[in-house]
């Protein structure tokens, strides 16, 4: 049993490919209105999207992250603040209370870390992106797959999509 090709609008001679039609929401001819069934590997579809600038900020965020950051910052706001109130000595002070020079620095570093913060979340958000790309691309093979086998094996197909149907319209309203 073949099917015709996906772009092409004749009619299927599939009986699996009719239902999968009849069942995609558009009765059209067509198996799916996709042009590719390729799953490809996520991490090497990832892997083109990297840049340096894009690894630089991932690291800075894990960095901003971490304890280590929380400690970095403490000892440096303690030996700031120990050098400007005198406590190593007067002549040491070179930004009076109530340390504005600490304060603008602090300022642009949390600036910058919020960029790098944003930077990172969007790289996750599209990495996402293409994580769902390759579910949806494996649960369309995963269908194809089973409404052929289940055809094969005489179950009958509608039926088991309406109850699929039911079960899901039922769980949907309870999300609601």
């Amino acid at each position: 049993m073949t099917h015709t090709d996906n772009t092409n609008h004749s009619p299927l001679t599939c009986d699996a490919c009719r239902l999968i039609d009849k069942f995609d929401g558009k009765e059209d001819g067509r198996v799916f209105n996709i042009d590719h069934w390729k799953v490809s590997s996520e991490r090497s579809r990832w892997q083109h999207a990297r840049e340096f600038q894009d690894r630089a900020a991932d690291k800075v965020t894990k960095f901003a992250g971490s304890l280590n950051f929380v400690y970095l910052h403490g000892v440096w706001f303690i030996i700031w603040i120990s050098l400007n109130v005198g406590l190593v000595g007067a002549g040491m002070k070179f930004d009076k209370f109530p340390f504005g020079l600490l304060t603008m620095i602090v300022s642009l570093e949390a600036i910058f870390l919020s960029t790098f913060v944003m930077v990172s979340q969007n790289r996750q958000a599209a990495r996402s992106d293409v994580r769902s790309q390759v579910d949806f691309e494996s649960n369309l093979q995963s269908l194809i797959w089973l409404v052929h086998l289940g055809h094969k094996l005489g179950i009958d197909i509608e039926h088991v999509e309406n109850l699929c149907t039911a079960v899901i319209n039922d769980s949907r309203k309870e999300l609601a």
